[in-house]
């Protein structure tokens, strides 16, 4: 244990700067009505820093402690100090404001000197003294017992009560002038009041983990061990104790009680250290019972509250009916999971309005069931899939309009064309390109209405995209590694060949030229992900690149991208503009289908 240091000054800047020049971990006490409660016993060590000034106010019981003595050179108390060898180091205020740092491990290592040495001088002098004779043993009356006992029960759902209640036993039982203690934390051992600690790896905690006996301050009953010794009674000084009673579970310490001095200035007899055992056996059993009330009243009030805003809950017997209460899914949920021992779920419908689950306790062949109301995510959802399926409806009117619009163009002016006269050759070719344009609608109509009806199989789209850059001409880059998706090949060849034919269209008199078309894929297995990229200059796509604006025409009329997204997202992908090494890049993922 480190050697506390007694900042004996009333100044308070003159104790921060001797504070700051401590070495770290040190116990640093200033004077105070609150310091050394109990007094000063044989083998306690401390090093003393006083200021010349503050002389008078320094407790008798630390004068023998080695001390560094603080004031003003050839002045009157300084030099009669320095005359008598009040201290053992004499330092100006200037001088303690920067040496005291390296003074400091000189004076503590002689003052653990000087404490163990009075240590065994007292032990010698107590070895030749006669044991003093037994007083005869006040027994507590058994009413103050009983209202121990009461007010432990009473108060075992709150850790503070209920120490409270030990402490007020203490003075009953144990005729103790007061006791504070001292509870395990994850990094030591502090006290229930006031400021005091001490850490896990303490002396102090090795020693009572391997001794586990009551120790008293007056007569050393422990094993001959003066570094133990030392730290005890620097502990029992620093608390004003004179009995230390370890909480103890299988070799581990839990907790210490530290006891004043007895009520009628006697000392400690074995009666009372008996009593002191009973004392501390039954406050571990009190902690112990004590936290687990404290997490039955959290579940408890966490069980409420669930009850008010989480799903309601479940749990039935083997041979346990369903309340009447509970909805006819969840009991219709709990009769299946009993015949089929499986999970059984139900999602919320326009017919029931629960979403619910049950199942088997394998622990106890019972059944568990949950269920909660979701009518308002039902008319969510509801609502959600009409805007949806508007918008649905919306997106294909308008691209219809705008193909069938297109094309009907010429056809309109053959119509109204005055019989007998012949027109210009422009109007006939223009018409001819026209009816393809509505031969390629139909075909994409007719390939809308077989979308359920694909059949995936595993492919390779390095061998698709290969396959569209020799039709379509373009430049294809492909890896070594062969990219295979369980996917629609059928399908993703429609997608791709819309997608590229309207991107070479939207180029003008660039076409296919200087357009590529990168393949690369990411994940393995089930988690493939084809990834393409296609870059060029000049690169635009209906509704992708550049980014719609809000009331403009889905796809701009063309059936063939609007089929091209669906399929893409038939397969879980995406097709989106973003930065490439030569530029914007129209990026597309496909996934598994």
């Amino acid at each position: 244990m480190p050697t506390p240091v007694i900042l004996a000054t009333n100044d308070a800047a003159l104790a921060d700067a001797w504070e700051r020049q401590l070495p770290a971990g040190r116990t640093a006490l200033r004077l105070g009505a609150q310091l050394l409660p109990g007094g000063t016993t044989p083998g306690f060590a401390a090093v003393v820093i006083l200021d010349a000034v503050a002389e008078p106010a320094l407790p008798p019981g630390l004068a023998r402690c080695p001390t560094i003595f603080v004031g003003e050179p050839r002045s009157l108390p300084f030099e009669q100090a320095k005359l008598s060898g009040r201290a053992r180091v004499f330092l100006s205020y200037e001088e303690s404001a920067a040496r005291l740092r390296e003074l400091l491990p000189l004076v503590e290592e002689l003052a653990e000197k000087q404490s163990m040495l009075d240590l065994m001088v007292e032990r010698g002098r107590r070895a030749g003294q006669t044991r003093p004779v037994v007083r005869p043993v006040a027994t507590p009356d058994a009413a103050d017992l009983w209202d121990f006992v009461e007010g432990t029960i009473e108060n075992l759902e709150a850790r503070d009560r209920l120490l409270g209640e030990f402490r007020r036993a203490s003075r009953h039982l144990l005729r103790a002038s007061h006791a504070v203690f001292f509870l395990r934390e994850p990094d030591g051992f502090r006290a229930d009041r006031g400021t005091s600690f001490f850490p896990s790896d303490d002396p102090l905690v090795f020693f009572f983990e391997n001794h586990p006996a009551v120790i008293d301050g007056t007569n050393w009953d422990g094993p001959a061990d003066p570094i133990a010794e030392l730290a005890v009674r620097n502990r029992l000084a620093l608390w004003g104790a004179r009995l230390l009673v370890p909480v103890h579970d299988n070799g581990r310490l839990l907790g210490l009680i530290a006891l004043g001095v007895r009520d009628d200035g006697e000392p400690y007899d074995e009666a009372d250290r008996g009593r002191a055992v009973f004392f501390a056996r039954l406050l571990r059993h009190a902690l112990t019972k004590s936290a687990q009330i404290s997490r039955l009243h959290l579940v408890s009030e966490q069980v409420a509250l669930g009850a008010k805003y989480l799903p309601s809950t479940l749990v039935l017997g083997p041979d346990e009916n369903a309340p009447r209460h509970v909805p006819l899914i969840v009991r219709d949920l709990i009769g299946e999971a009993r015949r089929t021992r499986e999970v059984g779920r139900a999602a919320p419908t326009e017919a029931q309005p629960f979403r619910a689950a049950a199942g088997l306790i394998a622990e106890t062949g019972g059944v568990w069931a949950f269920w909660q109301e979701a009518s308002g995510e039902v008319h969510d959802a509801v609502a959600r899939q009409r805007a949806e399926r508007l918008a649905l409806l919306r997106e294909i009117a308008l691209t219809l309009n705008h193909e069938l619009g297109n094309a009907l163009v010429s056809l309109a002016t053959l119509r109204f064309n005055p019989s007998g006269q012949p027109l210009p050759p422009a109007i006939f070719e223009a018409a001819k390109s026209d009816v393809a344009k509505l031969e390629a609608l139909n075909n994409h109509v007719a390939l809308m209405q077989s979308l359920h009806e694909a059949s995936p199989a595993a492919c390779d789209v390095r061998e698709i995209a290969q396959q569209m850059g020799h039709a379509l001409g373009l430049r294809v880059e492909v890896g070594p590694d062969p990219v295979v998706l369980h996917a629609c090949r059928k399908h993703l060849e429609v997608a791709l060949r819309a997608l590229i034919a309207s991107i070479a269209e939207n180029r003008g008199d660039l076409g296919a030229r200087e357009l590529a078309l990168q393949v690369r894929s990411t994940g393995t297995g089930a988690e493939t992900t084809a990834l393409l990229s296609l870059k060029g200059r000049q690169l635009e796509l209906e509704g992708i690149l550049p980014e719609p604006a809000e009331g403009s025409i889905p796809n701009q009329g063309r059936l063939g991208v609007f089929l091209a997204k669906e399929i893409l997202r038939l397969h879980h992908g995406e097709i989106h503009a973003g930065p490439g090494m030569e530029g914007t890049e129209i990026l597309i993922s496909i996934r598994q289908w």
